[in-house]
């Protein structure tokens, strides 16, 4: 979007008039107008861009406003509610073109550390005790919160722990808008796990990509614990409620139904009544009958095994993102030698399945790969990647292999016209790799310790995939002419290889 989309998208949804937002950040009428028209660019003067992210932070307050901005952003951020001055911060770097590629964000996202919990206690939430056979009202998000970690403390009060019911439409951004507050809480919920707890939960639906994966990161640490189970509703909801449901049978229970529209204008419920909680509990089993399993998560050789061969040896269309050249066309001598210093049973099975049978004629496929410099390549430490092989032994690439890896993608992209290769920049510390069956199954490998095979196959969720994979291959450009210039870049960059 240009500036002037963004500008008239900003008075559309606050429903500003021209006169209203030049008194407001003192401007001439005219000049909103021309704005608004799209016959003057963005202001020069920085300041009237401050002063424009100002007023529109201070009335963009309802929530199908938010949404909406988050949308046309596809930045979830602006989906939270935040203090005005942090809003109008992020307004002005949308307007000014400065915020994080949505690209780069999700790369973050996944690719960070996950954390160590210490279990530290949220500050500044007032807890209230959980009586037997008793229930509290609480009022406004304030009091959502304190309903929350409220039940949670009394979880970690009472023995033998079993199954905690979670239904909770919101992502968690938007109920606990603080990052300290968000990351002691995702403390609390890993010290309920270590403690005996198991967790089954039905995930929200996400505004964007860029909310599917902060949320699903935000999980990610509670998943490799093996005791999450997360469900996915597949029937289509409006965005009109907004509806939390967290319950622990037999003991109580945390519910709240509003419109999502007024967000501060809720009460949540906090019960310990056992025919309340019974209830509840019926109600959310009732939906859970019609979910599906969010994802399937892999750890053993033969699971990951089974996995990765039905997905690599499906015959339809693929879209990749991998950490270094594409497997498909690895020389069988960097094959040979991988599997020599890493003799794992999975590495054997799987050979197979990395030759360029995988490359299906007549069938797009996209394969997105970091592509090192000649100067990365010589100092020796570009690594040789099997996805899902343990590399207890490095083997890294000279000048001469890279290029016969090299020489093959030049080779499948000429004997296979549906074939793609997309060249992105060669990161070191990325950990994660993406394959996607168009439209069926889409696999997340993440090669940092823990590392996990996390299985997606409802169709919302591979679409996430997709799309984030698509907007990476279409923002460096790989069909048609791009095509031509990137046969030409693998040339160049083997002929300078081949040099040396």
């Amino acid at each position: 979007m240009t500036f002037n989309d963004k500008f008239k998208f900003l008075m559309d949804i606050t429903n500003t008039n021209n006169t209203t937002l030049a008194a407001a950040i003192d401007i001439d009428n005219s000049a909103v107008s021309l704005y608004r028209n799209g016959k003057r660019k963005c202001p020069r003067n920085k300041d009237v861009v401050k002063r424009m992210a100002d007023y529109f932070a201070g009335v963009i307050n309802l929530n199908y406003q938010r949404k909406a901005l988050a949308l046309a952003a596809d930045y979830s951020r602006f989906n939270h509610s935040r203090p005005v001055s942090e809003y109008s911060d992020m307004l002005y770097q949308w307007l000014t073109d400065e915020l994080p590629e949505p690209n780069n964000l999700v790369d973050s996202i996944l690719n960070e550390s996950v954390p160590s919990p210490s279990y530290n206690n949220i500050q500044g939430i007032r807890t209230i005790d959980v009586v037997p056979n008793a229930t509290s009202v609480l009022y406004r998000s304030a009091g959502k919160r304190q309903a929350i970690l409220s039940f949670i403390n009394y979880l970690l009060t009472l023995e033998d722990p079993a199954t905690i019911y979670v239904w909770v439409d919101d992502d968690v951004y938007s109920i606990f808008d603080n990052k300290d507050i968000i990351d002691s809480l995702q403390e609390l919920i890993m010290k309920l796990l270590d403690y005996g707890y198991e967790i089954c939960r039905i995930s929200p639906s996400p505004v964007n990509t860029t909310q599917f994966f902060e949320e699903f990161f935000y999980w990610i640490p509670a998943y490799l614990t093996g005791r999450v189970k997360s469900y996915y509703y597949p029937r289509m909801r409006d965005n009109l409620f907004s509806k939390i449901s967290i319950i622990y049978p037999g003991y109580a229970a945390v519910y709240s139904d509003s419109l999502s529209s007024i967000p501060d204008k809720t009460f949540t419920v906090l019960t310990a009544e056992s025919a309340i909680v019974s209830t509840k509990e019926v109600e959310f089993k009732t939906f859970l009958s019609y979910c599906r399993p969010t994802m399937n998560i892999y750890e053993s050789a033969e699971d990951v095994s089974i996995c990765f061969q039905r997905i690599l040896n499906t015959p339809t269309t693929h879209i990749q993102k991998g950490l270094s050249l594409p497997p498909a066309a690895m020389p069988a001598e960097l094959i040979s030698q991988f599997l020599s210093d890493n003799p794992d049973s999975l590495g054997v099975s799987m050979k197979t399945s990395y030759q360029s049978n995988t490359i299906f004629d007549g069938m797009r496929n996209v394969d997105i790969c970091p592509l090192a410099t000649v100067r990365q390549i010589l100092t020796g430490r570009v690594p040789v990647i099997f996805p899902v092989v343990k590399q207890n032994v490095p083997v890294y690439y000279t000048p001469r292999t890279y290029a016969m890896h090299l020489r093959n993608v030049v080779n499948i992209m000429d004997t296979h016209p549906d074939y793609y290769f997309v060249p992105i920049e060669y990161k070191p510390d990325d950990n994660v790799c993406i394959i996607v069956n168009e439209g069926s199954e889409a696999l997340l490998i993440r090669t940092a310790l823990p590392s996990m095979v996390f299985d997606f196959n409802h169709p919302q969720l591979v679409q996430n995939f997709q799309e984030y994979l698509y907007r990476i291959a279409n923002e460096v450009g790989y069909s048609d002419i791009h095509r031509k210039k990137i046969r030409a870049q693998l040339k160049e960059l083997i002929s300078a290889l081949e040099k040396i």
